[in-house]
């Protein structure tokens, strides 16, 4: 029998059933830079690139591959060693060196703003990436070397192509989807992942299609208006997550961060021996923490703690799933 190396990287009884290339997104809709140099792999959803002289981390759009070495509460699988070894195939020319790249945001807006504003919670920049007319978003799906990750929202521009391309994947049974190839070691629950994902994902999608129109603001793209509404001390209305509950316990309250790396901004929960209060903390930690629902609309004025944003959360009333 072929070993998991020869199986998915060619060689033995049994190549990859996966063609290498996958032009299904040649049409680029979103902001695009060129001709980026890679400068290393992280993992199989994250590289590290040079822009503008600057080294800089990109987050790759709907991309969840499992873990290849530890660090997070994730845990090292097979699969994840497995994707981590295909990402830096993909991006290796012939003669070893990384290859150049194409990065597409999930915007129409300027570069710059796209630079600024396209960021995940840890700084890194989110976005496809081409090799040539290659998307390795759609490659990695349809691969089988992570899920259609939906998460945080579902792809703007690829969102059809990139079910066509997960379903197509579970179908043969591909890395991730085939039980052997985790089998003996640690793997990952997606039978309980997906629907919570999947359902994340609808209340990110309604954000984007219904909260915005309405005037609702969130962190990662609005952050300058966030401190306007400081400043002035305006009321406003957050989308933000609250899946890790409460961050902090302190004797006259509870905060949870809803801040980025860079975007500080955090909900204050003073303590009161009310039944209202006592709701307030059973409905973050019930409805929203975990595996709940994550996304909520939060309406307060703006104040500042030590110079950074934040609202104060008292009523049962300033949390709504709906506008």
């Amino acid at each position: 029998m072929a070993s998991f190396w020869q199986r998915w990287f060619g060689g033995g009884e049994s190549a990859s059933p996966v063609s290498s290339v996958d032009t299904a997104a040649v049409t680029r809709p979103g902001t695009r830079l060129d001709n980026v140099q890679v400068l290393d792999v992280i993992d199989g959803d994250t590289i590290r690139v040079e822009i503008n002289g600057e080294q800089e981390s990109l987050r790759l759009v709907c991309l969840d591959t499992e873990e290849s070495q530890k660090g997070s509460d994730k845990p090292v699988t097979n699969a994840g060693k497995l994707a981590s070894e295909m990402a830096k195939k993909f991006f290796t020319e012939a003669d070893g060196s990384w290859c150049k790249i194409s990065m597409e945001f999930e915007s129409n807006a300027s570069l710059e703003d796209c630079l600024e504003h396209e960021r995940g919670n840890y700084g890194r920049l989110i976005c496809y990436v081409y090799k040539g007319d290659v998307s390795y978003n759609l490659h990695a799906i349809r691969g089988g070397w992570s899920p259609y990750f939906v998460k945080y929202g579902t792809s703007r521009f690829f969102h059809a192509e990139m079910l066509e391309a997960e379903r197509e994947a579970q179908a043969h049974r591909r890395v991730i989807w085939d039980p052997a190839t985790n089998a003996g070691g640690m793997s990952r629950d997606y039978e309980t992942l997906v629907p919570w994902w999947n359902s994340r994902g609808a209340w990110m999608d309604d954000f984007r299609s219904h909260g915005r129109s309405k005037g609702a603001l969130e962190v990662r793209s609005d952050y300058a208006r966030l401190l306007e509404a400081m400043r002035a001390g305006d009321t406003v209305t957050l989308f933000c997550d609250l899946q890790q509950g409460i961050t902090k316990e302190t004797e006259s309250g509870s905060v949870i961060y809803v801040g980025t790396q860079g975007r500080s901004f955090s909900l204050w929960i003073p303590k009161e021996t009310t039944e209202e209060h006592t709701a307030l903390l059973h409905l973050i930690h019930d409805r929203y923490a975990r595996h709940g629902r994550g996304f909520v609309y939060v309406t307060g004025k703006v104040t500042s703690f030590r110079d950074k944003p934040q609202i104060v959360l008292s009523q049962l009333s300033q949390l709504s799933d709906w506008l």
